[in-house]
């Protein structure tokens, strides 16, 4: 009997994964399954339990912490913790570029009197 809260959908992505903190790094890993609220992962490093972490890949990043990590053969099964999710990273980049190139008169008007 599946006990989970949320259906689990099958993946095969190549994320990058970062471990937040003083002991901060970033490995690949490959996401292959997510759900709503977590992530399980492959990867070739141990990480360490309850870490903070955050994931990016291609349009989208994640913030979540390490619920486990098990040894699998030569690789580390990885189970995360998901708290927050950002979609659209590209279209965001690419407003925030829009927006520090545009010369508002306003602003410009506001910078002179300041000067």
């Amino acid at each position: 009997m599946d006990r989970r809260r949320e259906p689990r959908i099958r993946t095969y992505e190549t994320v990058q994964l970062t471990v937040l903190g003083a002991a901060g790094y970033t490995t690949p890993a490959n996401a292959i399954q997510l759900s709503r609220h977590g992530m399980r992962l492959v990867t070739d490093h141990p990480l360490p339990m309850n870490a903070a972490i955050k994931i990016v890949c291609d349009d989208w990043m994640a913030l979540g912490e390490v619920c486990y990590c098990r040894q699998d053969r030569s690789h580390y099964a990885v189970g995360l913790q998901l708290d927050q999710a950002i979609m659209g990273l590209k279209e965001l980049e690419a407003r925030s570029r829009d927006f520090s190139a545009d010369e508002s008169p306003i602003l410009n008007e506001a910078e002179q009197s300041i000067a």
